[in-house]
């Protein structure tokens, strides 16, 4: 029951999208987000993303510069780190949030 409880509550938070949704979404040049480590970022990481760390000190700091009414994209390596940043976004005021569905994996996995 607590899982059921527990996954009701993050589909309010965020939206899981596909890479092809996710790709459209993009194509909207909304605000997207790697909220992986600076190092995995550095490794290789979608056009036009910002890294804003989901375990980094600042993140709430860095993450609240971001314009809460917009939608805002976000994604990690695999959609662990993802959806406890759309957690902590949602504890924070946004309204707008987009995750990846696979993170990154999933996103290399299509495109090649």
């Amino acid at each position: 029951m607590r899982f059921l409880f527990f996954f009701l509550m993050l589909q309010s938070i965020s939206s899981l999208q596909s890479v092809d949704q996710f790709t459209v979404l993009m194509d909207k040049n909304y605000t997207l987000v790697d909220v992986r480590t600076p190092e995995e970022f550095e490794q290789g990481a979608l056009p036009n993303a910002v890294n804003i760390s989901v375990t980094g000190l600042d993140f709430p700091f860095e993450i609240n510069r971001l314009d809460k009414d917009e939608p805002i994209l976000i994604y990690c390596k695999s959609g662990r780190r993802s959806a406890r940043a759309a957690i902590a976004m949602k504890a924070l005021g946004f309204s707008k949030i987009y995750e990846l569905d696979g993170g990154y994996l999933s996103w290399e996995a299509a495109k090649n």
